[in-house]
């Protein structure tokens, strides 16, 4: 029986990528998903051919909410800069979320809602109208749970209350990966299922097809959020041009996404191409070692496309990432100050390195065991209404 589906997101550019291993199969089920995120994210919604209703604001592009945390990261590093964010950010913007959702879903209630594990206006909107709900884990589920008890549910707390719900937990989580990947203590309530990507990130522009060549192929992206973040522009400007200068020493040809600040990152080096946005999915199945700043989609890309990775984590979730790939033997990890011999010597032995390459492949098999997403295995099942959102 097909269902009417709610999925919710919160104002970061990749975060919809981060869903598509749920709005795939959802989809590709003959649910009827609705994407539920603030304006930014409208064209990802018509880009996987879903429908879209605006909930919440694009709060953060408030250049004094940036400020404000980059100078956290900057000044105190990334723990603090994750209880700012994720346990004092996050809970204050999710009373907004909340008052869209609950208008919304009273109008036209959906028969489950898949949210942003971040997104907790959703998670409380759902708790307010007894809709069947999970979590899906964007990368943040770690970090999330690491603070539920000190900061997030005591910011939380009274906001519950105010609309009569008990203490706030963090709804059952999807999650698209191995579970032990990212976990130590894996949480009761998590479902692994396999990864998908939207199948227009698959296809890769014409403009960045390789003419034949015997040197290998260096993909390097740190992200979109941070270039967008005027406090951590020159922080991330300075790594992206250490890595640039790192990579011709190495004999390789490189591809550099860098967002926001490709055009300050212009070389003379006929081997570099810098663009601001590449679908990254179909690039991973050609390149041969991938620098990133260790975001949870970034690292899964290179997993499906069993491309070895250099980890230069930043902020949030991404330094655990990488050093969790590093401990596997699927990639190895440098701090994002890393000097440019350093880069060059990480990036040496990866290229020339099979067991990195046998690593990556193995866990790009374990990767594609896992289960697809199956609602009514999960014991979700419903009526569409006749009506639309």
């Amino acid at each position: 029986m097909p269902l009417r589906i709610a999925i919710t997101a919160e104002p970061i550019p990749s975060h919809v990528s981060a869903l598509d291993y749920v709005i795939g199969p959802a989809l590709d089920q003959g649910h009827h998903v609705t994407l539920f995120a603030p304006l930014m994210l409208r064209l990802e919604a018509r880009r996987r051919g879903v429908e879209y209703h605006r909930a919440g604001t694009d709060w953060t592009c408030d250049p004094a909410v940036q400020r404000e945390a980059s100078g956290i990261w900057k000044e105190q590093g990334n723990a603090p800069f994750n209880r700012h964010v994720f346990g004092r950010l996050w809970p204050d913007r999710a009373e907004a979320k909340a008052r869209d959702l609950i208008t919304a879903w009273t109008r036209a209630r959906p028969d489950l809602v898949i949210a942003e594990c971040s997104d907790l206006g959703a998670h409380l909107a759902a708790a307010v109208l007894d809709l069947p709900v999970f979590a899906a884990d964007n990368g943040l589920g770690p970090v999330l749970l690491d603070l539920w008890d000190t900061d997030v549910a005591p910011a939380l707390t009274p906001l519950y209350e105010q609309y009569g719900q008990g203490a706030p937990v963090l709804p059952p989580l999807l999650i698209p990966a191995p579970v032990h990947w990212f976990y130590g203590a894996p949480p009761s309530t998590a479902h692994a299922v396999r990864r998908t990507v939207a199948p227009f990130r698959t296809v890769l522009p014409r403009r960045l097809e390789r003419t034949p060549s015997s040197r290998p192929l260096v993909y390097v992206s740190l992200g979109t959020l941070t270039t967008r973040m005027s406090g951590l522009r020159d922080v991330i400007g300075s790594a992206y041009r250490e890595i640039m200068a790192a990579l011709p020493a190495v004999g390789c040809d490189a591809i550099v996404s860098a967002g926001d600040l490709a055009g300050d990152l212009a070389g003379t080096d006929p081997r570099i191409t810098v663009v601001d946005h590449v679908p990254q999915p179909a690039l991973l199945h050609r390149a041969d070692l991938f620098v990133t700043h260790g975001g949870r989609a970034s690292l899964l890309d290179a997993v499906q496309g069993a491309t070895p990775v250099l980890g230069m984590g930043v902020l949030a979730d991404q330094p655990h990432n990488t050093a969790a790939f590093a401990r596997q033997g699927i990639g190895r990890a440098l701090d994002l100050t890393a000097t440019r011999a350093e880069i060059a010597d990480a990036v040496t032995a990866l290229l020339g390195s099979p067991r990195h390459t046998a690593a990556m492949t193995a866990a790009r098999t374990e990767l594609s065991k896992l289960p697809p997403l199956d609602l009514a295995h999960l014991g979700v099942t419903g009526r569409v209404p006749a009506h639309r959102w």
